[in-house]
């Protein structure tokens, strides 16, 4: 083939449509960043600190931190097994 007939070939990053994604980081920071998580957030801290009754609420919900502890911990081991089948899977 003479170099005329050569078709002109280009080098890219990325090919359209492609969708790249997002690093896990990048999703808290977007998360952190909303404004209605924050407004949410201070809308609670008032509604405590005004209605006694939702004060004693948050106060039994933070005695309760074993029960969250464990929650936590059940979530946890239940992403672990979900991936570790995933992995199998994949072999």
């Amino acid at each position: 083939m003479s170099p005329q007939n050569e078709p002109d070939w280009e080098v890219v990053d990325e090919l359209p449509g492609e969708k790249k994604p997002q690093s896990k980081r990048a999703n808290l920071v977007t998360f952190l960043k909303r404004k209605t998580l924050w407004i949410g957030l201070l809308a609670g801290a008032a509604l405590v600190i005004l209605v006694p009754v939702f004060r004693v609420m948050l106060q039994n919900l933070l005695r309760a931190w074993w029960i969250w502890v464990g929650l936590a911990l059940y979530w946890i081991w239940r992403r672990m097994k979900k991936n570790a089948t995933a992995a199998q899977r994949r072999r």
